[in-house]
């Protein structure tokens, strides 16, 4: 339930606090609203199915219901990292700076074009998930008995099984972290340029903010690559492993164990980013849980003191709010 929580405070601190309502922590709070729903929809009965009961008890509609929640909760994760790192680099960039996200209309634009990819990328795995019978072995009286149990998987026989493992994992894996580490690569060249030492030089608060909100986007995908990298692994292996005597084994048990464990840990991690890395999260969670109108005032007056997720438009701008006079080449060679 901590986990739970803490996802259920990372909204509520943007929802509540008018201040917290920037492009990044309104793309915050929807990572979280998914987390939320994989802790709530997909986690209990995966736990309880494999590694209490040992066998899948709550039918063919769960078990599909479950398998969407898992596929778009990590889509709807990580195409949103993917579009803050896209969103970070046209930031820094004097000809693409246009087409960043700088409102809520654009916001909101954005957020329901990830949302309907997100619902896509999950409907193949739903479609092709059921309840499917796995013989096992047990041990009665010195002799071994066939025994049959539950699982809730994708379908071993259906042809498209590749396809769907393949598009999972380019979707979910691949193909965002190529486009996020392009992202970062453009930034970091951009950053060693020397006109934008000389740009940023003039905007000491706004290089702040884009220091402390890369390091936070940063961090986030790193510990998603981590986490979700056994399950990728999980997923190859089981096409090419197949077979009922692999959930009779002690040590297949314990990796599924683990993958279980580190994929529902990427719904754990980020309230515990959120609240190390930003000074204004830690201020929200103060004000939610100890809903103390002094703090409130304070912390509204102190926000600006952390601006790991401020947003970070206004870096081609002089702190007078005129326009910067470095040269108009420096987006181009981002």
């Amino acid at each position: 339930m901590a986990e739970l929580g803490g996802n259920a405070l990372v909204t509520a601190v943007v929802a509540v606090n008018e201040h917290m309502r920037s492009v990044t922590n309104m793309f915050i709070a929807q990572i979280a609203l998914g987390d939320i729903i994989m802790l709530l929809l997909a986690m209990p009965f995966d736990i309880i199915s494999k590694h209490v009961y040992e066998d899948w008890s709550f039918g063919t509609v769960l078990c599909r219901s479950m398998s969407f929640c898992k596929d778009y909760s990590l889509t709807i994760t990580i195409l949103t990292l993917t579009v803050m790192s896209i969103d970070r680099c046209f930031i820094l960039s004097r000809e693409l700076r246009t087409y960043s996200i700088r409102t809520m209309k654009m916001f909101f634009i954005v957020a329901i074009i990830l949302q309907l990819l997100s619902v896509s990328a999950a409907i193949p795995a739903t479609i092709f998930s059921g309840v499917w019978r796995e013989s096992t072995h047990t041990h009665s009286n010195d002799s071994a008995a066939n025994a049959s149990i539950r699982v809730c998987k994708l379908n071993d026989g259906s042809p498209n099984l590749l396809r769907v493992s393949l598009s999972r994992i380019l979707l979910l894996y691949v193909l965002p972290l190529v486009i996020i580490s392009i992202s970062f690569t453009k930034i970091n060249a951009f950053l060693r340029l020397t006109e934008a030492q000389v740009l940023l030089s003039e905007n000491k608060k706004i290089v702040s903010a884009c220091k402390r909100a890369l390091h936070l986007l940063i961090t986030l995908v790193g510990l998603y690559t981590a986490l979700l990298l056994p399950t990728v692994m999980d997923i190859i292996v089981s096409f090419f492993i197949r077979g009922g005597s692999l959930y009779d084994n002690k040590w297949y048990s314990l990796c599924e164990f683990l993958v279980d464990t580190t994929l529902y840990a990427i719904c754990v991690y980020k309230p515990v980013v959120y609240s190390i890395m930003s000074a204004n999260f830690r201020r929200g969670f103060r004000e939610l849980t100890c809903c103390s109108s002094h703090n409130l005032g304070k912390s509204r007056i102190e926000c600006n003191d952390d601006e790991s997720t401020l947003d970070t438009n206004e870096i081609w701008f002089n702190s007078d709010g005129s326009e910067s006079s470095v040269q108009h080449d420096v987006g181009d060679r981002v």
